[in-house]
């Protein structure tokens, strides 16, 4: 694959281990990999999003995050709820066409409703207006959090973010989840890195939690998924290469989005050794998947100039 044009190392510079013979030669390699405190100090890392999704410059290697990684996990969920998403809104964008037209002396051609139709719905798909309207709400409650737990630790935090009503609420679920918890943060929104593996990630927040130093993500939604189980053993991989202090374990708190959601669910993540395999393979389907979709992208670039 052409890397022609990129300043920083990419996809060629990703380390992928070698298929082992059984499952127990990948969790010995993996728990040895967990040991790789030795990692060379970097210049700061710099976050880069756009087109192919969000990476980490460190020291001229473009290291995928671990979102973007997990993002190659199929959600059928997802476009069963997006297919609705758009039924509705077509369904209500006819229905409110058909109320304005009925006014009207003469009947409007069948190309006309159409177009008039296809004009009201819009070029942006339903799913992507909640969907950003959800993210969103989700940023500015991490940035409440996040404003909150550095001003506990009397950091120079500037001005109070301000949020909608719903980020409060989903705040202030945080707010007695933490109180009854004694949850008191060490690392704050922190990048973390693995060289060995080639990935890179920002944790929420690092904490003591009830007497034990747990990796806590937050995330708000109707339920907690797998895939945050993974980002967050990810995350304490990759604090432990880094030689920062070694998590007990890690917590996802899911919180409500809207007011009417439940309050707040905890949920503790499996152990690393356990479940950090799981997270590596799908590394190796992404790392597959991305070489693919680069060459591609050459290929037809270079055809286009050809």
């Amino acid at each position: 694959m052409s890397t022609q044009g990129r300043s920083p190392t990419t996809i060629s510079h990703f380390r992928i281990m070698a298929t082992p013979k059984s499952v127990g030669d990948f969790s010995a390699a993996v728990a040895e990999s967990l040991h790789l405190s030795e990692q060379p100090k970097p210049t700061k890392p710099v976050r880069k999003d756009g087109p192919s999704g969000r990476f980490y410059e460190i020291d001229g290697h473009l290291l995928p995050s671990v979102t973007h990684v997990l993002s190659c996990i199929g959600k059928p969920a997802l476009i069963n709820w997006a297919a609705n998403q758009e039924r509705m809104l077509v369904s209500e964008s006819a229905a409110d066409l058909y109320e304005d037209l009925v006014k009207l002396p003469k009947p409007m051609s069948r190309p006309s409703y159409l177009a008039t139709l296809s004009g009201r719905i819009g070029k942006t798909k339903a799913h992507q207006k909640e969907l950003a309207k959800a993210g969103e709400i989700g940023t500015q409650v991490h940035k409440l959090i996040e404003w909150k737990l550095r001003q506990s630790l009397g950091q120079v935090t500037g001005p109070e973010p301000r949020v909608v009503d719903d980020a409060q609420w989903a705040y202030m679920a945080w707010e007695d989840w933490a109180r009854a918890h004694q949850v008191t943060p060490i690392r704050i929104e922190q990048t973390v890195f693995h060289l060995a593996h080639g990935f890179a990630g920002t944790m929420d927040v690092l904490a003591s939690v009830d007497g034990r130093t747990m990796l806590v993500d937050f995330k708000t939604g109707k339920a907690i998924y797998g895939e945050a189980h993974l980002q967050n053993v990810a995350y304490q991989a990759a604090l432990q290469a880094m030689g920062h202090e070694t998590p007990d374990g890690g917590l996802i708190v899911r919180l409500p989005k809207l007011q009417t959601d439940p309050a707040f669910e905890v949920a503790e993540v499996p152990p690393v050794d356990e479940l950090f395999p799981v997270f590596l393979h799908v590394l190796q389907v992404w790392k597959w998947w991305y070489a693919q979709d680069e060459s591609y992208r050459q290929k037809r670039k270079e055809q286009a100039h050809g």
